[in-house]
């Protein structure tokens, strides 16, 4: 058979160049969507200036439609597959060959299986051999639609080179802002810093924001700041300049809680910065009183409001304070005008020292307890106090007696009443004779009355004073005094005498005239005079 190698060589030629237009145009168009999309972010992403999770939300969407578009355009063309007959009646279509193109390459293929007359199969590879170098085989295969969709790539690569050299500075801050960089786009004013006064936000205090702008760059008169707190409320704040400077400040009067701040000056904004508030130690203070053995059981520490509390002379009062929200760096106290450093120990302040003031207390002293937290944050005021020391009370005792006129032999009867508020150690009477004619010849004797371990609060009795054993005479005169002493555990007790009972020793005659006028209604009377000498009302 002739030889058909230009039959094949312009077949595959064809069929190369139909690749290579598939693969140019479907390049070409993927080029084209994706510059296009390029260049719609970057317009969203300057005229929004979107954060970081919308910037990855755009992203992720844009490699979806790059996806797409691959499928869409580029896989196809790189997928596609021509045989040389299909291309062979491709060529027959434009070059009107009819269908001998097709038939000699069949004929020729001795892998096929042939029928029909042998030389007519021959004749038409011959005729076809013949025509075959003057074909024209990339006739009517157009191109303008892949020089088209060149122009179109190039059109749009040049386009991106273009924004890209007539804003350089923004055009690398989008592509930086693309890989999730924090970068901004130039502004005419530039926001250096937004910083607050204060080293530490607490709650309920004020806090001042200092926002300060490049000075070499457009410097405006005011500025904004927006609070961003909880459930996406704002509030917005004027920020004034300060001066001609570069810097604007605001206050917040009162943080109530965490928040976030952004500020915009000229055309300049400065991203939300979350803003840390920390909290006031809130402190609890227990004034631990050790009342002495003796008063347990009937003193109790009472608190008559607020920090003023009240403990019994000779108490131990021992300060413990306690931190409920934050661990304390330091803490102090100060009585009167010394002021003492706490320790730690365990979760309580306490007491350095075994010797200060609050030991055996003696009077009412003032104190006040300053803390600071490990953050540096103190309270707004101190803790301030009063331990008012209430004094043990000198014990009382009032005596009256029936007559004063008592005959040498007789034990007139003395009634008495004493009173203390923790309890009565002892009562003693002191008993002095004056001698008639005789100028210093004054014996006291003193003799126990009532003595009692339980220490009773009140002792209400009669005690007859015997002169039997003192050889009295008439016109002699005895001298009662009571000494009533209290209890104060192992301390001395005081000591306290009531007034003094003086009896006259007289005739027989005379006394009984002086019996006479006593009545029935004596005792109430001695009762009487003995509450009046007391006091109204006997203290317990």
């Amino acid at each position: 058979m002739a030889n058909l190698s230009p039959l094949h060589r312009g077949i595959k030629k064809v069929r190369r160049f139909r690749s290579v237009a598939r693969i140019g145009s479907g390049l070409a168009q993927w080029v084209t969507a994706a510059g296009w999309l390029l260049l719609v972010t970057f317009a969203l992403d300057w005229l929004s200036e979107m954060d970081s999770v919308e910037r990855i939300v755009l992203l992720a969407i844009e490699a979806v439609v790059l996806v797409w578009l691959f499928k869409k355009y580029l896989l196809p063309a790189l997928t596609a597959k021509e045989t040389l007959i299909g291309v062979a009646a491709r060529i027959e279509t434009h070059q009107n060959v009819q269908s001998d193109l097709v038939a000699a390459l069949q004929f020729s293929d001795v892998s096929m299986s042939q029928f029909g007359s042998d030389q007519l199969r021959q004749q038409v590879v011959d005729d076809t051999a013949k025509l075959s170098s003057s074909i024209n085989y990339l006739f009517g295969f157009s191109r303008p639609e892949l020089w088209k969709n060149l122009l179109c790539g190039a059109a749009t690569i040049g386009v991106i080179i273009a924004v890209a050299l007539s804003a350089p500075d923004y055009f690398s801050v989008f592509l930086k802002r693309m890989v999730l960089s924090e970068h901004t786009y130039p502004t005419k004013t530039v926001i250096l810093s937004l910083e607050t006064v204060e080293a530490n936000r607490v709650i309920g205090r004020p806090v001042t924001f200092v926002v300060r702008v490049d000075e070499n760059k457009v410097v405006p008169e005011a500025g904004l700041l927006t609070i961003h707190g909880k459930n996406d409320t704002q509030s917005e704040l004027a920020l004034l300049r300060v001066g001609n400077t570069n810097e604007y400040t605001v206050t917040l009067p009162r943080v109530i809680d965490e928040f976030e701040v952004s500020a915009v000056v000229g055309d300049d904004h400065h991203p939300r910065t979350k803003v840390k508030v920390l909290e006031v130690p809130r402190v609890e203070l227990e004034m631990k009183a050790d009342i002495p053995a003796y008063a347990v059981e009937s003193f109790s520490v009472k608190s008559t409001g607020g920090r003023i509390q009240s403990v019994l002379a000779g108490s131990n009062v021992h300060p413990m304070l306690k931190s409920t929200n934050k661990e304390l760096q330091r803490a102090t106290i100060q009585l009167g005008e010394e002021v003492f450093e706490l320790k730690q120990s365990g979760d309580h302040w306490v007491m350095p020292a075994d010797d200060h003031p609050l030991i055996n207390v003696a009077s009412t002293i003032k104190y006040q307890i300053s803390v600071t937290d490990t953050d540096g944050i103190s309270p707004d005021r101190p803790i301030t106090g009063i331990l008012q020391v209430r004094p043990d009370q000198n014990p009382r005792i009032a005596a009256a007696t029936v007559i004063n006129l008592v005959l040498s032999g007789a034990a007139p009867r003395i009634k008495f009443r004493a009173v203390d508020d923790f309890g009565i150690d002892h009562i003693a009477a002191d008993i002095t004779i004056s001698r008639a004619g005789k100028d210093a010849s004054d014996d006291t004797i003193t003799r126990m009355i009532a003595q009692s371990e339980s220490h009773a609060k009140l002792v209400d009795n009669t005690v007859a004073i015997e002169l039997t054993d003192f050889d009295l005479e008439i016109g002699d005169s005895v001298l009662v005094t009571l000494q009533v002493t209290d209890y104060r555990g192992q301390q001395e007790g005081i000591t306290v005498a009531s007034d003094p009972i003086e009896f006259t020793v007289t005739s027989r005659a005379n006394f009984l005239a002086a019996m006479r006028d006593i009545d029935s209604e004596t005792d109430e009377k001695l009762d009487q005079i003995i509450r009046a000498q007391l006091g109204v009302g006997d203290r317990q």
